[in-house]
């Protein structure tokens, strides 16, 4: 019996966080039908709805699609069109609560530039191959606002503009 708690135990431990994050586990251009199965609020899209010429931007609270990542405060943007993950955005917009997704970038994905965690604004690209990851921190009415954008080179035209329609539910 103390094999066995010791194996479970080894195996918990030894999970990467990334698995306890839904953010993390969907593929930009993945089809919804694959992303409800990580995000609910995609069994909404409809998209008879918004048109084809249209992209789908749901929001909502990124901690409770990332548990462990001390996202408490921060929303998590999902981006549709044509019926697939476009983009995929982590925002903080709470000027009290500092570095929240710097946090979450460099511990689930890669390190980022240390001179960006003291309000100091900025970009730092982080991009693999095709899939396009950029964090930034910068200055909106005097208050520092921090993204994450992840989107793809194919679908990135469609995570921005007047073509993006925040969804209704």
């Amino acid at each position: 019996m103390r094999k066995f708690i010791v194996i479970i135990l080894l195996v918990l431990f030894s999970q990467s966080k990334s698995y306890a994050c839904s953010i993390l586990k969907v593929d930009i251009g993945s089809s919804i039908d694959v992303a409800s199965q990580n995000f609910d609020f995609l069994d909404m899209y409809s998209p008879e709805v918004y048109g084809k010429n249209s992209s789908v931007k749901y929001t909502v609270p990124a901690k409770d699609y990332c548990e462990d990542s001390q996202l408490e405060n921060a929303d998590l943007e999902v981006i549709v069109y044509d019926s697939k993950i476009a983009g995929i955005n982590i925002l903080s917009w709470d000027p009290e609560i500092k570095n929240e997704v710097y946090e979450f970038t460099n511990n689930f994905i890669s390190s980022l530039d240390p001179d960006l965690k003291n309000d100091k604004v900025g970009i730092n690209d982080i991009s693999i191959g095709s899939l396009l990851i950029v964090y930034s921190k910068y200055n909106l009415r005097d208050q520092i606002q921090e993204i994450l954008e992840i989107t793809n080179k194919e679908l990135r035209d469609f995570t921005y503009g007047e073509q993006v329609l925040d969804a209704q539910g």
